[in-house]
């Protein structure tokens, strides 16, 4: 059931099938960086290592067999879910490398200690291993907080073969469109997943012939270990995993489809111009490259002038309207699609969250009435979001957090601090002077889905056998009517992933077996909410972007 059986002849089957598959939709040439490649095939030669790659949508399994085939890597061998053991599926993967591995087999002994031998087996031959990072594939789009049951495993194989020198390498793959972003939406919006079979393998590989893009390979930095950690030290593997996950994030690319989504999100429901595209896309670059962020290669091409062509792709999968039948032509999130942006949106959105935390704290502290110290007021605040925010993001320790949000201010305002100390006027003038504003689309479907949460709980939390599969059902149904009402800005706020989070979120706040806080968390919730309005009507007002409103109140 478990062992791999890998020959040449379906190795080689393998990786052609790789490239047919994946070129039926994405331009049939990788994007990767050719010497990120060799330093990798000098650490797979050279160490017992292990290729962790983002998970994103079910062809992620055909990117690092090909870009690995393609260049003459010796072969991995690849962990996959035992619900892809189906019929001839089963039988071809087994023999090009792949290792099933059951869902949950925590109570089985023997499975876990065969599974131990195996891969201390693979470890001492040291055959390269890779497989995609468990818990980071969301339906949302952002990588998830990582869990490490296979990467336990394979770290207790290696401290039983007594490996030395082992090198965990994170690998972003990362897609300019994804088919299963439908599939994402829709679950989200509470239809059931199909089940996995040889028809619905058919039904999906047929999907992936319309033109999608291209594909990004991305390599970090290896997470080096001397030596396993002993099997029980969690806390040393729960580190292992988070020094994985964020070195993957970090090297993730900001696609063009992710930039734009990003900027017609933030102004949806309005439409842009095409110039006021352009714009937003260069002050988000922009501000992407002065702080490191790696860009795909459209950003290299003379993109003010190739609009349609670059966009042509979203406006044939109905994600992105253009109309040109007026003054000028305008952009903007096709109706019913604003789901299906985000989720391209989500890919980059952790570039911009310590800048969006620090927009948040300088509004807050520009209201406050209390006597306490501006600096105090402020970095409450930060906490508080940080908290706030946890079971949708993974952070650094706190004081690194506040160093980072530190940072991101000092390039933009030197001596933020001492002006804020001054007068807590100037932290308007701060939040004013930034540009661009980003914490509008980055932080309101995760603000707006709480504030469901908190209003639910609010109203039927003391209800008789109120859980957690209750509160999500009736904040999908009261997600809906807030909607209809505009009481939230789009549909990208309503999902079952949301609504979970939002649960935790409340849970870890003590709120769900007490009433006490919650009237004062539902109050905070729609506080937050106004201000990342501001923040919206702040970033409409620097893009100076008139509206026939205001051409009325000019005339009148």
């Amino acid at each position: 059931e478990m062992i791999s059986i890998p020959t040449r002849f379906w190795l080689d089957v393998w990786a052609k099938l790789c490239s047919i598959f994946l070129g039926l939709g994405y331009d049939k040439t990788l994007q990767y960086d050719a010497d990120d490649l060799e330093r990798i095939r000098h650490i797979v030669r050279n160490y017992p290592s292990a290729l962790l790659w983002t998970h994103k949508t079910y062809i992620d399994g055909f990117v690092v067999p090909k870009i690995l085939f393609d260049n003459d890597f010796p072969m991995p061998h690849f962990f996959g879910g035992a619900n892809l053991n189906i019929p001839v599926l089963g039988f071809f993967l087994r023999r090009a490398g792949a290792i099933f591995i059951r869902r949950s087999f925590q109570e089985n002994d023997v499975y876990k200690l065969s599974l131990k031998q195996y891969i201390g087996y693979l470890m001492e031959k040291r055959f390269p291993m890779t497989w995609s990072f468990e818990g980071t594939r969301s339906r949302l789009g952002k990588l998830m907080p990582p869990k490490y049951g296979l990467l336990k495993y394979v770290l207790e194989g290696a401290h039983h073969a007594a490996a030395r020198d082992i090198h965990i390498i994170p690998v972003s793959v990362s897609y300019d469109l994804v088919r299963d972003a439908e599939e994402y939406a829709r679950e989200q919006s509470g239809v059931p997943k199909a089940p996995e079979s040889v028809g619905w393998l058919v039904r999906y590989l047929r999907s992936l012939a319309r033109p999608m893009g291209r594909i990004h390979v991305d390599f970090g930095e290896p997470v080096k270990l001397s030596e396993a950690p002993l099997p029980d030290d969690q806390i040393a593997i729960s580190k292992i995993a988070f020094q994985v996950a964020v070195e993957a994030n970090r090297v993730t690319p900001a696609t063009f489809p992710a930039v734009v989504s990003a900027s017609l999100l933030g102004a949806f429901p309005r439409a842009l111009t095409e110039a006021e595209v352009i714009r937003e896309v260069r002050d988000i670059t922009r501000w992407a490259t002065k702080r490191g962020v790696r860009l795909s290669p459209d950003f290299n091409l003379n993109y003010t002038d190739k609009m349609p062509e670059l966009l042509g792709n979203m406006i044939d999968e109905g994600i992105i309207a253009r109309f040109d039948g007026g003054l000028e032509t305008v952009y903007g999130i096709a109706e019913g699609q604003a789901s299906i942006a985000s989720f391209y949106r989500n890919t980059i959105v952790h570039f911009f969250l310590h800048r969006a935390v620090a927009e948040l704290a300088l509004l807050a502290l520009s209201e406050r009435t209390s006597e306490e110290s501006a600096m105090d007021r402020f970095w409450e605040e930060v906490r508080e979001l940080r908290d706030l925010f946890k079971f949708e993001f993974f952070y650094p320790e706190t004081r690194e957090f506040e160093e980072q949000i530190d940072r991101e201010l000092s390039r933009e305002a030197p001596g933020w601090q001492e002006r804020l100390k001054d007068d807590t006027d100037n932290a308007r003038i701060l939040l004013n002077t930034l540009s661009p504003k980003v914490g509008h689309f980055t932080l309101t479907i995760f603000a707006e889905a709480y504030s469901i949460g908190a209003d639910i709980l609010l109203r039927f939390g003391e209800e008789p056998g109120f859980d957690e599969e209750t509160f999500i059902s009736r904040c999908m149904s009261y997600g809906k009517q807030a909607y209809l009402q505009r009481r939230i800005s789009s549909e990208a706020s309503i999902g079952k992933l949301l609504f979970a989070n939002a649960w935790k979120m409340l849970g870890n706040r003590h709120l769900i077996n007490s009433e006490k806080g919650r009237v004062a968390q539902a109050e905070a919730l729609n506080q937050l909410i106004g201000r990342l309005e501001v923040i919206r009507a702040l970033s409409i007002a620097q893009r100076g972007a008139g509206t026939l409103r205001d051409a009325a109140r000019e005339a009148l």
